[in-house]
């Protein structure tokens, strides 16, 4: 095309004789007919409009891949992955979601525009806005997380200055059942309390084996909850909270053969949508954060130690009479006096019995056992929320402070803490670490008593359920097992008499347990139903005892063969202390 140019803008001339010394005879010069300017102009002109083009057509392909890749990338860090329970409900979701904006330099009669919003937002603070809008800002905020009816109303205004921003809204599907569990987020989307905060990286797609995952093949959270079992468990404490009056609670059920949390409850809750609104009682989780002396229930883990290290038998007396350790007399609750076996020190809850029996195992050999079961370290649960335990250092851990810690006092821990002690009691001895996700291998755990010692505890708890301060808890056919504790509150340096925590710690069958339970009232107070009593006995009993019922509707379970041979030994014991003694 060039050449085309050229030839078309040029013409022969005639020949002409060139008349000089160097040049002789005559011969045909050419001659351009344009300006020469004009082709080298078209010439330029043309080479750049070809590199221009391909520079051009790089660029765009460069630039729609590296479009592509940021919208991936940023689609993948905005979805934060689901959390499930155990029968895959959702518990957690993203859901789409728009704010409402404005830029104050192009919103036109303020006054007007602020009044017809005002119609659909009635919780507008109108002042605020009028102030926002009247400043020199370009950009504020009216309304985060509007709903799409909302977006549909306001959009419909047709208002100038005002738009919406496509945003993601973390939705927790049953408000507070599981806001101690799962917790929440912030605007950002980080994880700032519960497993939300715990698996943060892995939910928001940052962790390094997942980040290769698109958004819905992202795999979810998968819990070992139960979500019908935290309603059941959830309604009962609340009643219970309501007839005693009481200031707070915890409940678990877990299952002890593997250690895997079913149900967990901390009262009072929150609503994870709106963290901000709540109280710090109400955020805070007695469950895992809760350092508390135990009480009675404690006794459990004494009478273990006693039978596993051979300093008791079950059917060994002691004469509980009388005790006292130095300066300090310890008391019981219910006195009994002369001998009384081993079985029915459980039985009628001895401070004194249990302390002959704590002494007997000795200062070396009750540590040993304590920290081979958890209890003087941060649980491994997968919650930031842990509390750690609180017990008299070496220099002073006298006999003294075994003896009291032997029926659950000088030593603080977490009532998850208690639970995940108590599973070897009733497994055949295995400890292992409670878990809020569902385990995909099985769990063989770590052998810490003898299988023997285990099938005596499960004696006891059948007797203390069925003779005993824990009969409320039991349920016909179904070979219920547990343990009462009251302890009472510290205020200041002495302990308060009307202020107590009442709890119940059950197994279900206690034959062969496959759940286990641990309710606990904080400062329930008795009613005239229950005499003025609000022990473990009358508040938390009771409560286990229904949600046991429940469970067993829930689940399907069969009532216990009384012809099986585990169940004769736990129905037919001979416990009662000789008379030749």
């Amino acid at each position: 095309m060039i050449l085309s140019l050229l030839l078309n803008s040029c013409h022969l001339i005639k020949p002409h004789k060139l008349n000089n010394k160097y040049n002789k005879g005559s011969i045909f010069s050419w001659d351009l007919c344009f300006d020469n300017a004009r082709i080298k102009l078209i010439i330029v002109t043309c080479c750049f409009s070809l590199c221009f083009a391909t520079v051009a057509y790089r660029l765009i392909i460069v630039a729609m891949n590296s479009d592509i890749k940021q919208n991936r990338q940023a689609s993948i860090s905005n979805y934060r992955k689901e959390i499930i329970d155990r029968n895959g409900n959702l518990l957690a979701v993203n859901l789409p979601s728009s704010s409402l904006f404005a830029n104050p330099q192009k919103v036109v009669d303020h006054e007007k525009c602020i009044e017809r919003l005002s119609k659909i937002l009635p919780n507008l603070d109108k002042k605020k806005l009028l102030s926002e809008l009247k400043s020199d800002k370009t950009f504020i905020w009216i309304k985060r997380d509007l709903l799409p009816k909302t977006q549909v109303e306001i959009f419909n205004l047709g208002l100038p200055g005002f738009d919406f921003e496509p945003e993601q809204k973390r939705v927790y599907t049953f408000g507070n059942l599981f806001s101690h569990i799962i917790g929440y987020v912030g605007r950002d989307f980080s994880g700032l309390a519960g497993l939300e905060r715990y698996y943060d990286k892995f939910l928001n797609n940052q962790d390094e084996h997942e980040n290769n995952n698109k958004q819905g093949q992202a795999k979810a959270l998968e819990l070992s909850i139960d979500v019908r079992l935290q309603g059941i468990l959830n309604e009962e404490i609340d009643k219970t909270i309501k007839e005693f009056k009481a200031i707070g609670a915890v409940g678990i059920i877990a299952d002890p053969n593997n250690g895997e949390i079913l149900a967990l409850v901390s009262k009072p809750d929150f609503d994870p949508h709106n963290p901000s609104l709540a109280n710090s009682e109400e955020l805070f989780n007695r469950a895992s954060l809760g350092a508390y002396e135990m009480g009675s229930v404690f006794k459990s883990l004494t009478m273990a130690i006693g039978f596993d290290t051979k300093s008791i038998t079950f059917h060994d007396a002691y004469d509980i009479t009388y005790m006292k350790i130095g300066r300090f007399q310890l008391k019981d609750t219910h006195p009994k006096r002369g001998w009384h076996s081993v079985a029915e020190i459980f039985l009628h809850s001895s401070n004194i019995g249990v302390s002959q029996i704590a002494l007997e195992v000795g200062k070396i050999n009750f540590k040993k056992y304590l920290k081979n079961l958890g209890l003087f370290d941060q649980l491994k649960i997968e919650l930031p929320e842990r509390a750690t335990p609180l017990f008299p250092s070496d220099n002073r851990w006298n006999d003294l402070s075994t003896a009291t810690m032997s029926y659950g006092y000088g030593l603080s821990i977490s009532p998850m803490h208690f639970v995940q002690a108590m599973l070897p009691l009733v497994n055949g001895g295995y400890f292992h670490n409670l878990s809020l996700i569902k385990k995909s291998n099985i769990d063989t755990g770590i052998k810490v008593f003898e299988k023997e010692t285990s099938n005596e505890m499960k004696k006891l708890f059948r007797l203390v359920v069925k003779e005993g301060t824990g009969r409320k808890a039991d349920v016909k056919d179904y070979l219920v097992g547990g343990k009462t504790g009251t302890a009472e509150k510290l205020g200041g340096k002495q302990y308060l008499k009307n202020s107590r925590r009442s709890s119940f710690f059950g197994v279900l069958p206690a034959s062969n347990p496959k759940y286990v339970i641990y309710i606990m009232f904080d400062e329930p107070k008795g009613t005239k139903e229950t005499f003025g009593f609000a022990g473990g006995g009358w508040t938390a009993a009771p409560a286990v005892g229904r949600v046991l019922e429940r469970m067993i509707t829930l689940y399907g379970i069969k009532a216990v063969d009384e012809n099986d041979k585990d169940v004769q030994d736990i129905i037919n014991v001979d416990y009662r202390v000789n008379d030749a003694i």
